[in-house]
């Protein structure tokens, strides 16, 4: 079964992206903060297939944490950075530090199954 970290600041999000994942045969773990993230990549010893995170912690810049990862837990797994607008200083920072791809909320179903499907093996 694959499996995803959901880093999202928004309890929302987090549903919504779990409940999603998980439909299609994902095993999802969400997170609020990178704190939480850190311990939960902490207690996996075979990390994550997919990373889907949010560009605007509260705790940690969008590059910072991409490093972050990059450097630990997270060398080679897609890293999709979840965005609500375009903005190419952001995006151009995000790639350098290690961001694999994009994707834009709002999201509904069949948009975050069209984002992961490159990355993540799962049954639409």
């Amino acid at each position: 079964m694959p499996s995803c970290l959901v880093i999202d600041e928004n309890n929302i999000v987090l549903k919504v992206a779990s409940r999603v994942l998980s439909g299609l045969g994902a095993e999802t773990v969400g997170a609020l903060n990178m704190n939480e993230a850190l311990a939960a990549l902490a207690q996996r010893s075979n990390g994550f297939d997919l990373v889907l995170l949010s560009a605007t912690m509260p705790d940690m810049p969008v590059d910072v944490a991409l490093r972050t990862l990059r450097a630990g837990a997270v060398p080679r797994a897609p890293i999709l950075v979840s965005l609500v607008e375009s903005n190419l200083g952001l995006m151009t920072r995000s790639k350098r530090a290690g961001a694999s791809g994009f994707l834009f909320r709002p999201f509904d179903r069949a948009t975050l199954t069209a984002w992961v499907q490159p990355y993540l093996p799962v049954a639409a």
